[in-house]
């Protein structure tokens, strides 16, 4: 059995094999290396590229051997595999949108004030307010699990330690995110971190970032609220917090009420 196609042709067939068969073994090592959904996009690659390869497999076969059964096989899995790389980039963009331009989950019968708000009070109670409200929210969090299972809430982890999240220090980047929120026809951005913003950046630059988040949040007829525990800041800090930020004594006041 001797080579049919010509040395020029077998060599492309070999070099292709090798570099879609070197990328399947590359995303194949990756699966379950990450977490979701970053991890469903490798998968789908992975998968997609196995395809591909057992599609190379056969044309290499076929410069050998000629079989009427090759051609179909290879347009198959050559189908399979196209489909498949095609689907797992449009998800991984929609992904990336997602965090870098998130949607409001979802829509929402009832209004919400505009402005600036501030309650001083526990993360859990943003998390259950959230969940009887059913207000689709964007909450910049630096527990994200508190607010699994609410489909109307999407969350931006604030940590140093995952490239699923956003660094405490890159603020600039909480802002972009939160201004897409609203540009979207999001009205509910809500914060549980401020302290962990003040514990990474000056103060003065955080209370520029907030403000600027709540002129942003104005601008859209959108609401913005920070949640902290009280002493979490020093007495001069929350001064000029409850300047810029009106106070409700409990959540439900947000569904009615307006900053002064």
């Amino acid at each position: 059995m001797g080579l049919i196609v010509s040395p020029f042709v077998f060599f492309i067939d070999v070099v292709l094999f090798v570099v879609i068969g070197y990328a399947t073994i590359y995303a194949l090592k990756r699966v379950h290396r990450y977490s979701e959904p970053f991890n469903h996009f490798v998968t789908i690659i992975a998968v997609s590229l196995l395809f591909a390869t057992a599609g190379r497999t056969i044309d290499i076969i076929d410069d050998f051997y000629t079989s009427r059964y090759f051609t179909p096989a290879e347009q198959v899995l050559y189908f399979i595999s196209i489909i498949g790389v095609i689907y797992g980039v449009i998800s991984y963009i929609h992904t990336v949108e997602m965090r870098i331009m998130p949607r409001p989950a979802g829509t929402f019968g009832g209004s919400v004030s505009s402005g600036g708000f501030l309650y001083f009070g526990k993360k859990t109670e943003l998390s259950s307010f959230l969940r009887e409200s059913k207000v689709p929210a964007l909450v910049f969090t630096r527990d994200p699990w508190l607010y699994d299972g609410l489909e109307n809430v999407q969350t931006v982890w604030v940590t140093n330690a995952s490239e699923e999240g956003v660094a405490p220090t890159k603020i600039h980047v909480l802002l972009d995110i939160a201004v897409s929120f609203f540009r979207n026809g999001g009205k509910f951005v809500a914060m549980d971190c401020v302290e962990t913003l003040v514990l990474y950046n000056d103060f003065s630059s955080v209370f520029r970032f907030l403000t600027a988040l709540k002129d942003h949040a104005s601008n859209f007829k959108a609401m913005v609220l920070l949640v902290l525990e009280r002493e979490t800041l020093e007495a001069q800090q929350e001064r000029l917090l409850k300047r810029e930020f009106y106070e409700v004594s409990g959540l439900q006041e947000l569904m009615a009420s307006s900053p002064p």
